[in-house]
């Protein structure tokens, strides 16, 4: 398995526009194989995220073929550097059931 935590600079409106572009890409094209968690909450400095996937080449599959297609679709531009990724191994993960707002 393979996750991280990203500390991002910008409102939780930015998260949830992206989050809906992200979801608007999977459900039309598909994708996101080997994600088991992913959340995100609002911070003092921004908000941060969290995922856990299967593999770390199934995140590199997704930040590939989706990440940048939904980030297109939203208008959202991708230029600059990225926010640094806190990476970890996952010891553990119960995910009892999907919880979607």
């Amino acid at each position: 398995m393979y996750g991280y935590t990203m500390r991002v600079p910008a409102p939780i409106e930015a998260y949830l526009a992206m989050h809906q572009a992200v979801l608007d890409a999977l459900d039309a094209d598909g994708g996101g194989e080997g994600l088991v968690l992913h959340f995100a909450y609002p911070t003092d400095q921004g908000f941060d995220l969290t995922e856990i996937w299967e593999s770390r080449e199934q995140f590199d599959t997704f930040n590939r073929d989706v990440f940048p297609k939904a980030m297109a679709q939203a208008g959202v531009s991708m230029d600059g550097p990225p926010p640094e990724p806190i990476e970890f191994s996952p010891a553990a993960v119960v995910t009892p059931g999907a919880f979607q707002f």
